[in-house]
């Protein structure tokens, strides 16, 4: 995705489809690359606002660790809060931007904006924390062009974090004796199928797969035991990764909006630990159109599902790397062509 922003309202206005949902109380740090005339947005982050003035450095300094590793040329800071202006007229959050900015000038990486925003929303007023006349109003943030970009790559951008994070809660029957005791006979009926069939079972799994994509763009509701098939058919390395490959575009026949909404569906259906790997689907997909706060989400609930999954472990480590989304996809469309010819599919 590749959006033009140079005024500090737009910039600001595009911050939730950027991460996904409507930042409050919250500090923002965008990383920027390349040259002056030339700044890209690299990785970014958002922290909860500490509620007291002790807790700047710290704040400052968890965003400066966290970032270091993408190795920004400079970095832009929002700070989305409804507190008072400090004694000194200065936005509220002064002291955090002060201590944001002595944290990257340790790593000589410059602050090269920062603004305060009481709310992202439509006619919210917004202020530069330099001494200079920038201030105005926000545009809506759903009439930006970021806003236009993420929403035609099927992104959704939540109202808020909690609301982002509901999304992907289990369902109340994600835990429940029957689906355990489904996945656990699906499990079973596999393990001789893939005796007995071989590279055929993974085929079968695959079209399963295929079939529940279509399903569910349809509009379409999943069964208990087409549930329990599916999960256990993402535990296959080979169907897994020929599933990565569909975020990629790898296969023309797969819509990646559509895979990403079954990866959605299955997140909040699947018990622990395997859903683990629906889980990692998702981030992988969420990764490969900017990431934002569903990348995180997912990841956090495969890592819990099962600590010793070995590929949210290795996304887990590329992105605390600073890896680019770029890494990801050349990784992900080598495993599933190298996958694609083992099946022949």
């Amino acid at each position: 995705m590749v959006v033009s922003i140079s005024d500090p309202a737009d910039l600001i206005a595009s911050v939730p489809p950027l991460f996904g949902f409507t930042p409050e109380e919250s500090l923002v740090v965008l990383g920027m690359h390349g040259p002056e005339r030339k700044r890209r947005l690299g990785a970014s982050l958002r922290v909860d606002l500490g509620a007291a003035p002790e807790d700047d450095a710290v704040l400052a300094a968890a965003a400066r660790d966290r970032l270091a590793p993408t190795r920004p040329d400079a970095v832009v800071v929002v700070v989305v809060s409804a507190a008072h202006p400090g004694p000194d007229g200065r936005p509220p959050g002064a002291g955090l931007v002060d201590a944001v900015t002595d944290a990257f000038a340790e790593l000589r990486i410059p602050v090269i904006g920062a603004t305060w925003t009481e709310r992202i929303a439509a006619g919210s007023p917004y202020r530069c924390f330099e001494r200079c006349a920038c201030s105005g109003t926000l545009p809506d943030p759903g009439g930006t062009r970021t806003a236009a970009e993420t929403t035609a790559l099927g992104r959704i951008t939540y109202g808020s974090h909690e609301e982002m994070a509901a999304s992907l809660a289990p369902d109340p029957g994600a835990d429940s004796r029957r689906r355990r005791d489904l996945v656990d006979e699906a499990f079973r009926a596999a393990a001789l199928d893939r005796e007995l069939a071989g590279v055929a079972a993974a085929r079968r799994d695959l079209e399963a797969v295929r079939r529940a994509v279509a399903e569910v763009d349809a509009g379409g509701g999943l069964a208990e035991e087409e549930i329990a098939r599916l999960a256990v058919a993402l535990c296959d390395p080979r169907v897994r990764d020929i599933c990565l490959g569909w975020a990629a575009g790898c296969d023309d026949t797969v819509d990646p909006a559509a895979a990403e909404e079954l990866w959605r569906v299955l997140v909040r259906a699947v018990p622990a630990p395997e859903v683990a790997e629906p889980a990692t689907l998702l981030a992988f997909a969420a990764l490969d159109h900017g990431g934002g706060a569903t990348l995180t989400t997912a990841l956090e609930r495969a890592r819990a599902a099962d600590p010793d999954h070995t590929l949210s472990g290795l996304l887990a480590t590329m992105l605390a790397a600073g890896q680019t989304p770029e890494a990801a996809r050349r990784m992900v469309e080598r495993a599933a062509a190298e996958t694609r010819e083992r099946l022949a599919v």
